[in-house]
């Protein structure tokens, strides 16, 4: 069964939108830990949206996981060969 094969099945792109969600918010979570660390300690979460969010610079940040969490997602469930439901 290919990748392309997966595609059909709808426990695949079920099991490949939990993964892409946890690690969306994970990567999402860690990166702004790494970036702005002393901001989120001093509490100074204007700073933060201002270099990261404002002016409309959301939609790269947020664009740009979403991408590498779902291709990421969509090759760990391809790994997996049974898509039963537990």
């Amino acid at each position: 069964m290919g990748i392309f094969d997966n595609f059909k099945n709808p426990d695949f792109w079920k099991k490949t939108l939990q993964l892409a969600l946890v690690f969306f918010l994970l990567f999402v979570g860690i990166s702004l830990i790494i970036s702005h660390f002393r901001q989120i300690v001093s509490g100074n979460f204007a700073a933060i949206y201002e270099e990261e969010w404002a002016n409309g610079q959301w939609v790269n940040y947020f664009l740009i996981k979403a991408v590498i969490s779902l291709v990421y997602a969509i090759y760990m469930t391809s790994r997996r060969k049974n898509f039963k439901t537990e």
